[in-house]
């Protein structure tokens, strides 16, 4: 009894023991593949985050306004430099979904928009990588089309894109915010490349997105005024 007993215990360890050392193999790579830093990752650190962006300020600001009074198509050219001054400067951290974030980064080129933080969560602190391709389809609409999300090294864009839909169902409910409302539609096109009428406010104007041409540290983006509706005339 005694021998069969120890024998059992031999092919329990037997089995045991490989399985245990893979589980512990697996669960080191993850841990070193969520830690990994991408060697692009260099946010942008300004000497006074109070103060507001000059790019912001002196280049952004005055282009839209100026030319929205002008009631013709202008390009609005954003560089990558600029662009990080302006996040750099964003009160931290970052709250998303009720995970912190802090030192954001954007990277331009011809392909994506590549969005990088670090999410506060220690000993890792990894760093959160969100790949876009935004463009504006045939009927005029505007798709943020995400390509890809990173924990480190390791894909999680249908973990996030499961969360980020109950989260903003959530986020709907909870504050009364309309569904046509810009960050709203925003966000469906995020989460489900729901394409979207792409026209903000600027100041007293209307100007809708036209097109979107991306270049190395760069983004040029062609806006186009929208005209007034006529007031309907006034029965008496």
């Amino acid at each position: 009894m005694i021998k069969k007993d120890s024998q059992k215990t031999k092919k329990i360890k037997k089995f045991i023991l490989p399985v245990f050392f893979f589980l512990l193999a697996t669960l080191i790579l993850a841990l070193v593949l969520v830690a990994h830093k991408p060697a692009q990752y260099a946010p942008l650190k300004v000497a006074d985050k109070n103060l507001i962006s000059p790019y912001l300020t002196h280049q952004i600001l005055p282009t839209l306004y100026n030319n929205s009074q002008l009631d013709k198509p202008f390009e609005l050219v954003i560089t990558q430099e600029g662009l990080n001054d302006v996040i750099a400067r964003l009160p931290q951290p970052i709250v998303l979904n009720n995970i912190n974030l802090i030192g954001p980064q954007v990277i331009l080129t011809p392909m994506q928009i590549t969005l990088m933080a670090t999410v506060k969560a220690k000993p890792l602190n990894p760093v959160l990588t969100i790949e876009l391709n935004p463009f504006i389809n045939k009927q005029g609409l505007l798709i943020l089309c995400v390509n890809r999300v990173m924990l480190g090294d390791i894909g999680i864009t249908g973990i996030t894109m499961s969360r980020g839909k109950k989260a903003y169902s959530n986020w709907l409910s909870s504050t009364g915010t309309d569904p046509n409302d810009l960050a709203a539609r925003v966000c469906r096109s995020l989460l489900d490349n729901e394409p979207f009428e792409p026209t903000f406010e600027a100041g007293d104007r209307t100007l809708r997105i036209s097109k979107i041409d991306m270049a190395s540290k760069k983004i040029t983006i062609l806006l186009t005024p929208v005209p007034e509706q006529p007031q309907s005339a006034i029965k008496h």
